[in-house]
Parts: C-alpha cells; structure tokens; sequence
C-alpha cells in the first residue's frame, strides 16, 4: 500500500509538471488589452500550428472580433452632404456586417465591433453614428500645432488636405487596444469580401502549414517580395501611386490601413511630428525626413507620414497590398495626364507610376477580384454622380473625370453601393414591415440601372436618403446587426 501510494504521488507530480510546463508555452494574459495569440512568432513553438479562436477576452468559445473603425473630424464638407455621409457609415457597417462570421453566407470566422473616432470639433454630430451601433471615441488632436518645433510644417500643416493637423486623430486607431487587429477607413468605403486571408497572415505563426497558406493568399502589390514578408505583420497599407511622377517615392493612401495596436508605434509617431522634420518643395529630397515623402496632396499630414515611418522607421513590418483589390478607388496609375504630370518628362510618358513593368490598370479590374472599395476616383455614391464630363452636368464637380478614371468601371463600382444599401433596405422592410423604406427611399428615376431609385437626378442634391424610421433602425442595429454571444 505503502509502494503505491508513493506512485501515485509520484505520477500526480509529475502532472501537475507537465501541466506547468503547458501553461508556460500558451499562457494567455488575463489583462484583456493583451493579444489571444502573441504578436512575436518567437513565443511559439516552432512548427506548432495554432489557430485563432478566442476572442481579446481570452474566452475560447467566442470568434476573434475585428475592431473596424473610422474618423470623423468634422461634421460635413463639401464633398458630402449631411444625409450623405450617414448613409456612408450606415451602408459601411452593413459591408462590415455583410462580409463578417455574423452572416453565414459569407463564409468568414471573424467578429466584429464598430469604433468612430470622433474628433472633438465633431463631437456635436458624433451622436448619429452612436445610433448606428458605433462606440464613440472622442479625441483632440494628438500633437498640437504649437507642439511642432520644425518651422516649415508648424507653419503650413493646417493648410494641408483635407483637415491639417486634425487628420492625426486617425493615429488613436493604434490605441484601441481591446483588439488583435484595427482596421481604420475612411468613411467613403465598402467592404465587398471578407479579409480572413489577412487576419490569418497576421495572426498565425509564418512557420506553420496554416500560416503559410495564409500568406500564400495575401494579394501584395509586389508579388515578388513575398518571400521577405515579415515573420510578424504589423500593418497592411497601400499607396497613392495615381500621385507619383515615376521614380519617386509613393505616399500612403490614408483611406485604409489593418493595423495591429501598439502603444510604442502611436508614440513614435507623435515624436516624428513632434519633430517636425519636413523639407518643403518637389525634389527627391523633399518631404518627410528629407527622404522624398512630400510633394503630393496630404503628405504633410495622413499621406505622406505613414510612408515614412514603415520605410524608414519600422521597415520590414508591413505588407504592401494590391491597390487594385483592396482599397480600390479605380484611379489611373498611368504618367499620361494629371496629377503631378510635367509634359517635359516626355521619357516617363505612358509609363506605369510604380515604375515596373506589366502594370495592372486599376480601371479596368474585374469586379469579382476587388475586396473593398475607397469612392475617391469614381466619386461618392450618395452624390449620385453619373455625369461624363461630355455631358450637360448639373452636379459640381461630380463628373467622372475620364484623364483619371473610367465611367463604365466607375458606374460598376458605384452600383456596388448601392446594391449593398438595397440589401439592407430589403432586410429592414422584412422585419419591420415598413414598406416607405422602398417607397421612399427608392423612388428616384435617375439612372436606375445603376443607382438603384437612391437618386432623383445628378449630383450631391439628387440623393434619396434611407427612408427608414429612427425605430427602423434601432430594430436594424439590434437584430439585423446583433452581436454574437
């Protein structure tokens, strides 16, 4: 008796070892600002595959929640009207939904939540999104002009397109740390499918089956670079190549960023600006650092700085990504006319932006390819522009500029838009019975084919809103849109 409970004390230690040891090599933090999987690929067993599941509270039995979130830093501009831009983040919550693990058909695993960071001169009208199902995060800009000890952008940054200094409250997306993964856009954006390829890219050990085939899927602008991915992806971006004289070095395009959070990288970012070591004017060594990041619009702020600090600062930490699929504003990346184009660089006439060869003409990409959509180019939907610039436009300045853009393209990709706002009027109309969301908000005849009854004629004052009731939406927010539990 004697001999055998030594044994079983022994076999009992032993356990409690092993289970010791277990603990060590997959301990998740219980601080819920700590990642579910580590962000260093050095923390787990090499050749371990470990799949994403749980949630930023460590509880195994929720999905992995995505936190999408946009600006807001002023309460409308002349490129949108009030109406129009909260049918933007109406319809872009519903593209978040729609592409999400909470719609089935889409064939994703991942959750979740929306964020507005509202900057606090748009506070006044930050409510509206609240009632949209957004958490409101309020923020003054995170450097203050006066802060700014370099004497040219101190002076000129308010200046910059399209809200100066303000643009940096984009940077607090870095900080919402309840989350492994922050997508950022602007709110003239669509998601179309959904992104697991990048989640999982970014999530799952590089060294494991599943994150190879993972990476193997990301779509980069540089196919070629695939091999010197980093281990561990901090960010994807893209660029605003359709700005870049040939040879130059492209800005980031601010409309879109997936991020990982991270203190460290928010406060070196405040340093950069800080700093203020920008170098005015259009030759190589211009911008940024005097290393050729400026010249183009928003350089000075959410453009250009981006840019630099992935290639200078943090290099190998980010992943650039096909500007045709995600991102896509179906912009001419071709030096054949404006902007930036100078007639006597005859030499770069025709050639592609990125200065490679064998460029894909963004105006020309297949719908069934493209993975969001940025409505810079081919305008905002809710201005219901479907002029040619041939035609007797009574829309200011929403023509479909044909030097940058393609009409039949940018008539496809604003249908898209509108055919997402129709899903979600559909939706409505079925759990409420409210049949004026259709009758009223469909009711325009301008250009049905495309606009889908959401317009009445060209331009920004030809936009049918969503017809729905304050109640409509409450309804939509808490069944159409409900969180999973």
């Amino acid at each position: 008796f004697i001999v055998f409970s030594v044994i079983l004390v022994s076999l009992f230690l032993c356990a409690l070892r092993l289970r010791s040891s277990l603990a060590e090599q997959y301990s998740v933090s219980s601080n819920p600002k700590d990642n579910s999987v580590s962000s260093n690929p050095k923390d787990i067993p090499k050749n371990k595959i470990v799949t994403p599941t749980r949630n930023s509270s460590g509880d195994s039995d929720k999905p992995i929640q995505v936190a999408y979130a946009i600006s807001l830093i002023k309460c409308s501009d002349k490129q949108s009207s009030t109406s129009g831009l909260i049918d933007a983040a109406t319809v872009l919550r519903h593209s978040v939904h729609q592409t999400s693990m909470r719609n089935p058909s889409s064939g994703s695993k991942y959750d979740y939540k929306m964020y507005a960071i509202v900057h606090k001169k748009a506070e006044s009208c930050s409510h509206l999104l609240g009632d949209l199902g957004y958490h409101i995060i309020v923020k003054d800009s995170p450097v203050q002009t006066s802060e700014i000890r370099g004497d040219y952008l101190r002076k000129h940054v308010h200046k910059e397109w399209c809200c100066g200094a303000d643009e940096f409250v984009k940077l607090f997306a870095y900080t919402i740390h309840d989350h492994p993964i922050v997508v950022h856009t602007d709110i003239d954006f669509m998601y179309v499918k959904p992104m697991d390829d990048l989640f999982d890219a970014m999530l799952l050990p590089h060294d494991s089956d599943e994150g190879k085939a993972a990476r193997d899927k990301v779509e980069m602008e540089y196919p070629d670079k695939k091999q010197s991915m980093p281990e561990d992806i901090q960010a994807y971006l893209t660029r605003d190549y359709h700005q870049v004289i040939p040879g130059r070095k492209a800005a980031f395009q601010a409309g879109f960023i997936v991020l990982k959070p991270n203190q460290k990288v928010f406060d070196e970012y405040l340093e950069i600006i800080r700093e203020g070591n920008y170098v005015e004017g259009f030759s190589r060594e211009n911008g940024w650092g005097g290393k050729g990041y400026g010249g183009v619009v928003g350089s000075m702020a959410m453009q250009g700085l981006p840019a630099y600090y992935y290639d200078e600062v943090a290099p190998n930490t980010s992943v650039e990504l096909n500007g045709c699929r995600y991102n896509h504003m179906g912009a001419n990346i071709f030096y054949d006319n404006v902007p930036n184009f100078i007639r006597k660089y005859k030499d770069l006439h025709g050639k592609c932006r990125r200065n490679v060869e064998g460029c894909e003409d963004c105006r020309k990409t297949d719908m069934s390819l493209i993975k969001n959509i940025h409505f810079t180019n081919c305008r905002k939907p809710w201005n219901c522009a479907g002029c040619k610039e041939d035609e007797q436009c009574t829309g200011k300045n929403d023509h479909i500029d044909p030097r940058t853009a393609d009409y039949d393209h940018c008539m496809q990709v604003a249908k898209t838009w509108h055919e997402m706002r129709n899903d979600l009027e559909q939706q409505i109309v079925a759990l409420t019975g409210n049949d004026k969301v259709l009758s009223e908000g469909q009711k325009g005849s301008y250009k049905k084919d495309v606009f889908m009854g959401h317009c009445d004629a060209d331009g920004q004052s030809g936009y049918v809103p969503i017809a729905a009731s304050k109640e409509n939406m409450a309804v939509t927010v808490t069944k159409i849109w409900k969180e999973t539990k």
